[in-house]
């Protein structure tokens, strides 16, 4: 019989370095650090995690028979008795409130068949209106149609890559290339890579790319003294163009997410010609599916009669579906953020992974019917903390959540849309007032840290 390694969680910690990925699940220590190249997820939540107890953290992005069949083979020991932690009631009551949400994780599939009909209806539409119609009107109501028809089928992306419809990881992968790649000219495989990074360390500084975004944002005053970023392997400096741009965020904000989507195009044409790309996934089958998306966009633009109704179309439509943009940052940007890690920012007993979630993301109010333009995103915490979960499962899954956080008196945080607006702008506004107030004396000190 072989003898059993015990660790300590120092020990554990020690391997966090790249290609040294030592994880505790379960009280039991596992390195990753051969699986992590051919990790489905991608290397990046596994370097995150390296060195910490990620037991919630893989419960939550993990079926059950990766734990029985895949982690055997990666296990190195167990951790040491006096080490352990022990389960707080809080941590006990969400493990049982996760056993029972997962329980309904198969996907009513007439849910998608009802969004397939009307993804086919909106862009049945807008192709009609350009090919068949002159009329300037219509042209114009064509590009808002195409701004719907990418917000939507946006929605069925961000499922798809959350494995979240079928539960099948190649044929998720196989229908989201159509969904992201062929239909919106967005990399599914970038979108994975920097998604999974942000739901790990949400709203961690130095972590988490989804709020990295100098020179042109910084949603709190932890960007002022420059970062190095460990998803973009860089420096941001807040340099003079930082300043001028965040001074003035509050005004700009709307202006950036209406523009953002050309930089997701550039974002995803690097990551599929980057030698990089990761390994298990189909680098040509994504290069072709970008490929197919601008023959057919372009084609399709070829039938507008004129330069200016050629550049209101496209305009248009990029500007209006910046409002996926706007959906996508309301429920983090005005949120708590932190430096490191969050096992170590959020350090509470064996509960950080569910209070780092519930400190840095809120929900979206709004009535049933409404949930359609919000797809998902705007049950934010649950869907976190349950990213498998099919979307048309979350408003149920929200209650139990409410349930717990008055359990335990932890605060779970909500507002309308119109209120997470207001609250982002008034946050943005905030960290511009005190990136004007920066003296030369205090400039120096920060651009000579960088």
């Amino acid at each position: 019989m072989k003898k059993t390694n015990y660790y300590s969680l120092d020990e554990v910690k020690k391997h966090n370095s790249e290609g040294d990925y030592w994880v505790v699940i379960n009280d039991e220590v596992y390195d990753l650090s051969r699986w992590a190249p051919h990790h489905p997820g991608g290397e990046l939540p596994i370097r995150y995690m390296a060195g910490h107890d990620c037991t919630d953290v893989f419960k939550a992005f993990h079926l059950n028979w990766v734990s029985e069949k895949k982690l055997p083979a990666f296990k190195i020991g167990e951790v040491a008795e006096e080490c352990k932690r022990s389960e707080s009631s809080l941590v006990k009551d969400y493990r049982k409130v996760r056993e029972e949400i997962e329980r309904g994780l198969d996907t009513n599939y007439w849910f998608y068949v009802g969004h397939g009909i009307h993804l086919s209806v909106i862009f049945a539409v807008l192709v009609y209106g350009v090919v068949y119609s002159n009329n300037v009107y219509i042209q114009v109501a064509s590009s808002i149609t195409m701004a719907l028809f990418w917000q939507q089928i946006a929605f069925v992306g961000h499922d798809l890559g959350h494995t979240a419809v079928t539960h099948n990881l190649k044929m998720d992968g196989l229908i989201g290339i159509f969904v992201g790649n062929m239909a919106t000219g967005m990399s599914v495989g970038w979108w994975k890579r920097s998604h999974n990074a942000h739901h790990i360390v949400t709203n961690s500084v130095e972590f988490d790319p989804d709020i990295q975004h100098l020179p042109v944002i910084a949603i709190t005053d932890k960007f002022f003294k420059s970062v190095r970023s460990m998803y973009h392997e860089k420096i941001l400096y807040f340099d003079g163009l930082a300043k001028f741009f965040v001074s003035n965020q509050h005004w700009l904000y709307y202006l950036i997410m209406g523009l953002a989507r050309y930089n997701l195009y550039a974002q995803s044409v690097l990551f599929v010609f980057s030698g990089t790309f990761p390994k298990g996934q189909n680098k040509y089958l994504e290069i072709f599916g970008m490929v197919f998306f601008w023959t057919w966009y372009i084609y399709l633009c070829s039938f507008l009669p004129s330069w200016t109704s050629l550049f209101i179309f496209v305009f248009v439509a990029h500007f209006l579906a910046g409002i996926l943009h706007i959906q996508i940052t309301l429920s983090h940007f005005s949120m708590e953020t932190y430096h490191g890690h969050p096992m170590d920012a959020f350090n509470k007993s064996s509960s950080e992974f569910l209070r780092s979630q519930l400190a840095t993301t809120m929900d979206i109010d709004c009535y049933p019917w409404l949930d359609f333009f919000h797809g998902g995103l705007q049950f934010q915490i649950e869907h976190h903390l349950f990213p498998r979960l099919p979307r048309h499962r979350l408003r149920a899954a929200k209650a139990k959540i409410i349930e717990l956080c008055k359990k335990h008196n932890i605060t779970y945080r909500t507002k309308t849309f119109l209120e997470a607006n207001i609250e982002i702008v008034q946050q943005l506004k905030e960290t511009a007032a005190r990136a004007q107030c920066i003296s030369p004396i205090i400039w120096e000190g920060i651009n000579a840290i960088g």
